[in-house]
């Protein structure tokens, strides 16, 4: 049974959960809806993905996609929504969606804080997750991260439950499937499993970890499953070779990393968290104090989160969303530390501090939040607009963009004879490493025939295509020559700039 203050506290951590929705939701509000707020690369693929496979096409067989199928499954009510309306309401959708997952994830942060260290650490990670940049950016679209920090958030407040009474195991079956859809949704959830398989040690009861483990394969079993039974060494390939073998991409040095990982803009929120790692670390060497369950499942999952990114070929700062989810409450436990050491020498002090502490976590991120609230894309607005216009439904469109096709309605085209490319910079890079030649760095890929080969086979049958700044970079030179000596530009007028759409005249 909750303690009553907990019961009278969550209400609070709720209403920072509902304040973060809504500082997510506000610049998708403005004239021009979903699309006047600037779209991901990530975010038209995913989407485009799930739309895909509920009108009949299986990623792994019928395209290529390179991650679990699990953003598909769950992106689906937006994909369906889109089929019933149109594919832009859908993706409108699908944004709005992942706000709530933003919501949520706030929520269930603080509630694990709470849970391990009380009322200070709740609040204080609920608002360092609900103020956390990265993750406010991208819990504005259909990204991974998402849904991942949520599915891990809601596994961790199974697994870390008080067991029910007369019963010592935790709610492991709960647990099982959220760790489950994690995974189902990108390899680096596991990172949250095998810190939650190491927190509860010494083991109380083996048939706990036993059972969570067996939830978690069948719930693989039931969300993968169908999709890699279609094409099981396509779906190989492209989960785990296409990443294994993968030239480096986004930011190359450590140094770089470290920076993002480490950024001042998250400065107090970041001290608090690490303030919390190393608590957590000197009790884990006293007997008389031995580390509590939460404290271990955070840590390690924190320590494994920042390693995966230092040593993963690619990396981009909006994968710091991933990091939010233990960092915030490492924070709260940090900021916990504090509460209690004042309150033992300064008690009439200490609820000045637990205020001081749930502001200074806010300040430092507050000039980066304005940035992203006042963010706008009104290129994708006018773009959407002037296919809608200009493109007749009946001609095949292709956008390096995806999200420049879905602003107009339109999905990537399916077309007899031709493939279906949703993810072309996947398609290209994974092509570019079939040739069997080495690459340092993604540009290199982009540079051979091999990668241009699928890409130029689709140009070929499509009527119009958006090229933008991604086409300019992925196609090679001789493409480019090829792709002026066939198509036409139509838009935007010469001398103006923006992504360009293009006419196939040798039809």
């Amino acid at each position: 049974m909750e303690r009553g203050w907990e019961r009278r506290w969550v209400w609070v951590v709720a209403l920072v959960a509902v304040a973060a929705g809504v500082l997510r939701l506000l610049p998708l509000l403005r004239p021009g809806g979903a699309f006047a707020y600037p779209v991901d690369y990530d975010e038209g693929v995913y989407f485009s993905a799930a739309s895909l496979f509920f009108r009949g096409h299986w990623p792994y067989r019928d395209f290529v996609f390179v991650h679990p199928p699990g953003s598909i499954w769950l992106w689906g009510p937006a994909a369906l929504y889109g089929s019933w309306t149109s594919v832009d309401s859908g993706f409108a959708l699908a944004r709005w969606m992942a706000t709530v997952c933003g919501a949520l994830s706030v929520l269930l942060a603080g509630r694990v804080a709470m849970r391990v260290w009380g009322p200070v650490a709740g609040i204080v990670a609920a608002l360092v997750y609900a103020t956390y940049p990265e993750a406010v950016l991208v819990e504005r679209g259909p990204f991974l991260e998402p849904l991942l920090n949520l599915a891990c958030l809601a596994a961790a407040n199974a697994w870390l439950a008080e067991p029910r009474a007369g019963r010592e195991e935790p709610k492991w079956l709960l647990a099982g499937v959220f760790f489950g859809l994690a995974i189902s949704v990108k390899v680096l959830g596991g990172i949250w499993l095998v810190a939650a398989l190491l927190a509860r040690t010494p083991w109380p009861d083996w048939r706990a970890h036993l059972g969570l483990v067996l939830t978690v394969a069948g719930t693989l079993a039931l969300l993968v499953g169908p999709f890699a039974l279609q094409a099981p060494s396509e779906f190989f390939s492209q989960v785990f070779l296409f990443h294994a073998m993968r030239p480096a991409d986004g930011d190359l040095s450590q140094l770089g990393r470290l920076h993002e990982l480490f950024h001042e803009r998250r400065m107090v929120g970041m001290g608090l968290s690490l303030l919390g790692l190393i608590l957590v670390a000197v009790r884990a060497f006293r007997t008389a104090e031995p580390t509590r369950p939460g404290e271990r499942l955070l840590a390690v999952a924190y320590i494994l989160t920042i390693t995966a990114f230092l040593s993963t070929p690619s990396y981009w700062s909006q994968y710091n969303t991933y990091l939010a989810a233990s960092e915030s409450i490492l924070a709260g436990m940090g900021a916990a530390a504090l509460y209690q050491w004042v309150e033992s020498w300064l008690p009439s002090l200490a609820s000045f501090v637990a205020v001081l502490l749930a502001v200074a976590v806010v300040l430092p991120t507050v000039e980066y939040l304005r940035g992203g609230l006042r963010l706008k894309a009104p290129e994708q607005v006018a773009m959407g607009r002037y296919i809608r216009e200009a493109v007749p439904r009946s001609k095949q469109l292709f956008a390096f963009e995806p999200h420049l096709g879905l602003a107009a309605g339109r999905l990537p085209p399916v077309i007899p004879g031709a493939p279906l490319v949703v993810d072309p910079y996947a398609v290209m890079v994974r092509e570019g490493l079939m040739s069997g030649a080495a690459f340092t760095q993604t540009q290199e890929v982009f540079r051979t025939e091999a990668s241009q080969k699928t890409l130029r086979e689709l140009l070929a049958k499509c009527d119009f295509v958006v090229v933008g700044w991604r086409g300019e970079m992925q196609l090679s030179d001789e493409s480019k020559q090829w792709l002026h000596a066939h198509f036409v530009r139509r838009y935007p007028a010469v001398g103006e700039v923006g992504p360009d759409l293009w006419e196939q005249v040798s039809h």
